[in-house]
């Protein structure tokens, strides 16, 4: 009975050892759960929101033609002549004023000199011969007829008489951590900073369209009204000519009427005040009517030109807030990547 009891206790002691392997074995096991690594400070990033700015405005006057108030009197003074057989005041003073500066064989000379065809050349916009224009330029600018003569002045866009793009934004580029210790919580650090750098990225570009888009549709619309701008233009030239031409011809006749009245040499001067007044303002018509053509594309290039600096404002702006955003996320991943010792492992 000796070897049995023996055997027997051997077997038995075999059991057990297996029993407390196959626990060691399964508890091990068990207790390899995956821990998930947290960190703050990805999350709390943000861009602020972004506002266009609105472009500095275009400042703008308007050309102007003064019609002379002399003359004015003057062609009042006639349409009475012949009804009261009386000289106005201001009609006598006119050829007396004139009888200054012109004789009697100038006002001849002159006279002859503005032709059917001359006229017909000046009421289509034309100019005069060079040695009529001049000796219209020298009574206009006479002290003793300057008030006779139409005064004007030329467009102005932002403080600039009319007579006659932006810097480039450096994006920023944020450059992620990639030499990190290919531990699993340094890992998990890398791929919330990436995933939160890329999320700030995604809205920083939707940021730079918008504003993009903003001076695309200010720009386009800046441009889209040129064309009506000088269609206005136009169609006030048009009118201030058509006016011209109804008062000049009145204004002859009247003087045809009123020659019975009047004595020879006083019908010659206000005749040559007639042709020299009306064709120094259609000069100053067709002047003004240039410069603002002229003035509506200075407008526009002015618009365009205030509408790109304030996108460019605004896209460095975005940019520096992004930059500023990507250091923070550079700062959180580096705290991150220190604490990693901290994490799972109890201590």
């Amino acid at each position: 009975m000796g070897p049995f009891k023996s055997s027997f206790k051997t077997l038995f002691y075999g059991v057990c050892l297996a029993a407390v392997l196959y626990n060691c074995k399964t508890k091990d096991v068990d207790s390899l759960t995956p821990f998930a690594y947290t960190f703050k400070g990805f999350d709390d990033v943000k861009l602020p929101e972004v506002k266009a700015t609105e472009p500095a405005a275009v400042s703008v006057t308007q050309a102007t033609v003064s019609p002379s108030v002399a003359t004015a009197a003057v062609a009042s003074g006639l349409a009475g002549i012949k009804a009261s057989g009386q000289i106005p005041a201001a009609v006598q003073q006119a050829t007396d004023d004139i009888g200054k500066v012109v004789s009697d064989v100038k006002a001849d000379q002159l006279i002859a000199a503005f032709t059917p065809t001359v006229l017909d050349n000046v009421a289509k916009g034309g100019t005069l011969p060079a040695a009529l224009q001049a000796e219209v330029t020298a009574m206009a600018t006479d002290p003793a007829l300057k008030a006779y003569f139409p005064t004007f002045t030329l467009p102005v866009v932002d403080g600039k008489a009319v007579g006659g793009r932006a810097g480039v934004i450096v994006e920023a580029i944020a450059v992620a951590h990639a030499a990190l210790d290919q531990d699993a919580c340094k890992a998990a650090a890398t791929t919330g900073y990436n995933t939160a750098l890329a999320a700030l990225t995604k809205v920083k570009e939707a940021q730079v369209a918008q504003i993009k888009s903003i001076y695309d549709q200010r720009s386009g619309a800046t441009k889209a009204d040129v064309a009506p701008c000088k269609s206005t233009a136009t169609s006030n030239y048009n009118s201030q000519v058509s006016a011209l031409n109804t008062a000049k011809d009145k204004m002859l006749a009247d003087l045809d009427d009123a020659k019975s009245v009047l004595s020879d040499k006083q019908y010659k001067l206000l005749k040559v005040l007639i042709f020299s007044s009306y064709s120094d303002t259609m000069s100053i018509l067709d002047t003004v009517r240039k410069s603002s053509d002229k003035a509506c594309d200075s407008i526009s290039d002015s618009k365009d030109a205030k509408a790109a600096k304030a996108r460019d404002q605004d896209l460095d702006q975005i940019n520096k807030e992004y930059n500023k955003a990507a250091d923070a996320l550079k700062a959180a991943l580096a705290k991150a990547v220190a604490s990693c010792h901290n994490q799972g492992n109890g201590g």
